[in-house]
């Protein structure tokens, strides 16, 4: 197994429950197994070794303001689906900060939740439509996922994939 270190954003559980039930019907309706790969996360970047210790604080400093966040639609990024966020600059904030340490992953990043369809076509992403009423939110959690996937096959890496927190912290912005 390969393992690459993602920082993400995790949502508190009743928005989590939202996205996990848009990410099943995107499975049910068209059988795209990356949607249901991994659990809700707003991805930030991922890093080319594991955090040291403090990492976690130090960007939560970087963060300036209050957390507020909203659903904003969707949209594909380099051929991943996500349900994209307002988070009034916290997300970039937070990349900005990490950039030092980030690489290339197993899919991009953007300021939004993962739905996955990475094995969907050119024709058929135009099929795809995302019907969710996600309320906003104002807190959420800094995670450290380690997501391991098989070292051979690894460009249809959602179909043998498993992921543990390794570290959270609760994101708090200065008012």
């Amino acid at each position: 197994m390969r393992e690459r270190i993602l920082l993400a954003l995790r949502a508190p559980g009743s928005i989590e429950a939202e996205v996990g039930k848009v990410q099943q019907a995107l499975f049910q309706e068209h059988g795209f197994v990356s949607a249901i790969a991994l659990s809700p996360v707003i991805p930030i970047a991922f890093l080319g070794r594991f955090p040291p210790r403090g990492f976690l604080q130090r960007l939560q400093a970087a963060v300036s303001g209050p957390l507020r966040v909203s659903a904003a639609g969707t949209a594909w990024q380099q051929g991943a689906l996500f349900l994209t966020l307002d988070t009034g600059g916290v997300w970039a904030s937070l990349r900005d900060a990490c950039a030092g340490e980030s690489t290339t992953g197993l899919f991009p990043v953007a300021e939004g939740f993962f739905l996955g369809c990475i094995e969907a076509t050119a024709p058929r992403r135009k099929t795809i439509r995302v019907e969710t009423l996600l309320p906003s939110f104002s807190s959420a959690t800094l995670a450290v996922i380690t997501i391991a996937t098989p070292t051979r096959g690894g460009v249809k890496w959602w179909r043998d994939v498993s992921c543990s927190i390794d570290e959270e912290k609760p994101l708090r912005g200065r008012r």
